[in-house]
């Protein structure tokens, strides 16, 4: 049966209708409902929704929804939104932190990421298709740039496990509230929330798209009234105009009333609550993916260690527990998926049949925990949260007994040598028996990550997370771009660099395998490494086929050489040539500057000169 959206006018309301059939062969009116004169609002969110609701249609009459769910979950969708909207907005105006170019962009790309994942799915790349229409637009590279980020944050908030939880706790509230009923999702249900989630913001943002500051018009009418000598009436915009006895389905909120009073806000002070804004919030959009999941990760294990939810709870004895929990727990915790369903009493109980030496997280990590404390309690007190002021992290930290410097070592070149002496690059039993030599090279990530490493002192995380866009031609010069990307980011603005491919590389056929991945599809040059869960990362995948790798190439790997050693031993090599400048090996590596001078006014080493650094890593093998 065919559907047909039309718009009716009922005085100066304008009201969206479409008939969708119901579970019988009758027919039930759907209404939107615009508290506006606008009718470029109503049509932008009615086509907005037209298609939505086709999509829709199947799953609630298959009774994964129920009409009465979908419309209270939608219409507190676009409420909500177009409220974060309007208070996102006022604060910007009255208190801007950056430049309107920024904020406007912000807005644009916002608005177009929405859009995008509400058509297209959760999908955070842009087809070339996209980006030739975006262009066409007259949007700039800056601006797709933008727009290619933005698409990444909201995707993976959607997806997160703290994204899934956060939508099930506001759909049930809504539900409840519009219908008394209980929603027990199951999960198909998820994805049919899912969906309208996706279309109430696009549809929000669509409708608030170049709408004006709503206390203009209030300013307006008071003026009038000073003018005229006679009383103005101020409209209340949020109280909805009269069009029929019908439900509606979604009802926009308008902009309030200047009040007589300061309005006071406040934020929730639920753990998780809190580090969803910080991950959230614009100015922190430099914060790298790792440091999120391990903000998102770390509150979960605090609060199954004490058992407290709200921020302003938490006492120093409370942290002092939580570091003990962090001394006890296995060296390996969060290598595994499953760590983060076990209870914190399984966690422990698999701790005490382990040897010394792999129980107790590192000082460094230990330390890391209560760093991201004081960036949780910083933001807490920001939305005047109030914190324990007897509350000292100072006092819990763990001395770290090495120098920075003497933390990891540096591999050797024959110890190089001797390592890739191993069947994982000479060829092995088979896919699952690494270890075992026959007459199999598998070239995936295990095989592939170590090399690149090896040739240019990258971070494990950087070349293992690598998308097939990253590998990219420089002045006819075959180059990977290390930059932030759907998978990871980078750890800082300096490491953001161009890297030469070493001509070993090529000959190995790494180029093959980066057209072999465009060809697939695949969004990561290692697919098979990507991480199942928040906790894991790229390297993850690899560590313990890596570890074992060291330990019989290298009689047990005495010195306990890991990944990183391959970034001290380029450096380390590259120093001992009085050819390679400081700064080039800098770029390699891509270490900042020495001085502010470096920083503002040095010029990245041309990548003509980046090769020549490059071809002076001694082949591995």
């Amino acid at each position: 049966m065919a559907t047909t959206p039309y718009l009716l006018q009922r005085g100066s309301t304008w009201s969206w209708r479409r008939r969708v059939p119901e579970f019988s062969t009758k027919t039930r009116h759907w209404q939107l409902s615009l508290r506006t004169t606008d009718r470029s609002i109503a049509c932008i969110i009615a086509r907005r929704l037209n298609y939505e609701c086709d999509r829709m249609l199947d799953a609630i009459t298959d009774g994964k929804l129920t009409p009465g769910q979908a419309k209270a979950w939608l219409t507190s969708v676009v409420r909500s939104e177009l409220d974060r909207i309007e208070r996102q907005r006022m604060i910007s105006r009255m208190d801007p932190v950056g430049s309107s170019e920024e904020d406007e962009r912000l807005d644009w790309a916002t608005a177009r990421a929405w859009s995008h994942l509400a058509s297209k799915g959760l999908h955070p790349e842009l087809s070339a298709h996209d980006r030739r229409t975006v262009l066409n637009e007259g949007s700039s590279e800056t601006d797709i740039a933008s727009l290619e980020r933005m698409l990444g944050i909201l995707s993976r908030d959607v997806l997160s496990e703290a994204g899934v939880n956060k939508m099930l706790r506001a759909a049930r509230d809504s539900i409840q509230t519009a219908t008394g009923e209980t929603l027990n999702p199951a999960a198909e249900t998820i994805l049919s929330l899912r969906q309208l989630l996706l279309a109430g913001k696009a549809a929000a943002w669509s409708a608030s798209e170049g709408r004006e500051d709503p206390s203009l018009e209030q300013a307006r009418a008071l003026a009038r009234e000073i003018l005229d000598g006679a009383a103005a009436e101020i409209i209340d915009t949020r109280e909805p105009l009269h069009i029929s006895e019908e439900a509606t389905l979604i009802e926009a909120p308008a902009p309030t009333q200047i009040p007589t009073q300061r309005p006071e806000f406040s934020f929730d002070p639920d753990i998780v609550a809190l580090v969803e804004r910080i991950n959230a919030e614009r100015d922190r959009d430099h914060i790298k993916e790792d440091t999120r999941k391990q903000l998102a990760s770390q509150a979960r294990l605090f609060i199954k260690a004490t058992g407290i939810t709200d921020v302003r709870e938490i006492t120093q004895g409370h942290l002092k527990f939580y570091k003990s929990v962090l001394q006890r727990l296995p060296t390996s915790y969060g290598k595994s998926a499953k760590d983060a369903d076990r209870t914190l009493d399984e966690l422990l109980a698999r701790a005490e049949d382990l040897p010394e030496n792999k129980v107790g997280l590192s000082p460094r990590t230990i330390n890391g925990h209560l760093d991201r404390f004081k960036l949780i309690f910083q933001f807490a007190k920001s939305e005047s949260i109030p914190i324990s002021d007897t509350i000292e992290l100072g006092l819990l930290r763990v001395r770290e007994e090495k120098r920075n410097r003497d933390k990891r070592e540096a591999f050797t070149l024959p110890e190089l040598q001797q390592v890739f002496r191993h069947p994982i690059w000479t060829g092995c039993r088979s896919t699952s028996r690494r270890h075992e030599r026959g007459n199999i090279v598998k070239a995936d990530g295990l095989y592939w990550g170590p090399i690149l490493a090896g040739y240019s002192g990258a971070r494990r995380e950087e070349v293992l997370g690598l998308e097939p866009r990253d590998v990219v031609s420089v002045d006819g010069i075959p180059c990977y771009h290390i930059r932030d990307n759907m998978h990871r980011g980078v750890k800082t603005f300096s490491s953001e660099r161009l890297v030469p491919i070493h001509a070993h590389l090529i000959e190995l056929g790494f180029l093959r395998h980066v057209d072999d991945m465009r060809m697939r599809g695949a969004t990561a040059l290692f697919p098979e490494l990507i991480a199942t869960n928040d906790s894991q990362s790229f390297g993850d995948k690899i560590y313990y086929n890596w570890a074992k790798a060291l330990v019989l190439q290298l009689d047990g790997n005495p010195r306990e050489l890991c990944f990183h050693s391959f970034r001290h031993y380029a450096i380390a090599h590259l120093k001992e040539l009085p050819e390679v400048s400081e700064k080039q090996r800098r770029d390699l590596v891509g270490h900042s500057g020495g001085d502010v001078h470096d920083e503002q006014y040095d010029v990245a080493t041309s990548i003509t000169v980046m090769r020549g650094v490059v071809a002076k890593l001694p082949r591995l093998f």
